[in-house]
């Protein structure tokens, strides 16, 4: 019986990478008991089984962290739905691919976690205002995907959009939120399901709008457009 080949060694880049994964679990964890405010960096590295200098290793503040967390757990997984979309769907099919995707992570165990951090950055930005700067990176990162999905749909379909894509996101990112938290406390009442339909809902009567708003209207030169559509004769108001 030969003897098993030895563990590979860790590159110091790799080790440095799982330290940052450990940190940011235990963070997840941390957070979700305590909240941003009253959870400690000591707390944070001892559930991670670190020191203070692994931390400061790998994160400036505590802050930092959090954000980092949002930015992991929600922005980079909302980014690779959006970009494995399937190319052979309509816009308006994207979109609700989009959405299911999304109601199927928001199913998940960790649905919850989830949650309890969006309402933390919301909440610690309204007690801190120096917080919004940082927690404003994450959230202008989600609408910055939103807002190329959403111009990507309307351009494929020959319409124009009735606001800024932009705004448009804004909204959707509202819906989230406001679905995600109604659903926390009330899930019963608030089923997740209705997230897909109330995404398309909106999407596709805006699509069809834009794209009735596109197309080329009759001439407004040579009398009425109403006159010309009965027989050269106009209705007396």
């Amino acid at each position: 019986m030969y003897p098993s080949a030895a563990p590979r060694r860790l590159t110091r880049a790799e080790k440095q990478e799982e330290t940052r994964r450990r940190l940011l679990d235990a963070a997840a964890r941390v957070f979700i008991r305590r909240g941003l405010q009253a959870a400690s960096i000591e707390e944070i590295t001892a559930e991670a089984g670190f020191t203070r200098g692994a931390f400061y290793s790998n994160f400036e503040s505590k802050e930092g962290l959090f954000v980092e967390l949002l930015q992991q757990r929600v922005y980079d997984r909302y980014r690779g739905i959006v970009t494995g979309t399937p190319p052979d769907l309509s816009p308006a099919e994207s979109l609700r691919w989009v959405a299911e995707k999304l109601a199927e992570i928001y199913r998940q165990d960790e649905s919850s976690w989830l949650f309890a951090l969006w309402l933390e950055c919301l909440a610690h930005a309204a007690r801190h205002p120096e917080f919004r700067s940082l927690a404003a990176t994450f959230w202008s990162g989600t609408r910055t995907i939103g807002t190329g999905q959403i111009a990507a749909a309307f351009k494929e379909r020959g319409a124009e959009p009735p606001i800024d894509p932009k705004h448009l996101a804004t909204a959707t990112i509202a819906l989230d939120i406001g679905l995600a938290v109604q659903n926390l406390v009330d899930p019963d009442d608030v089923p997740l399901e209705i997230y897909p339909p109330l995404y398309e809902l909106l999407f596709a009567r805006l699509l069809d709008g834009g794209a009735r708003r596109s197309r080329p209207t009759a001439s407004r030169g040579g009398g009425s457009t109403r006159a010309s559509r009965r027989g050269g004769r106009t209705s007396p108001r």
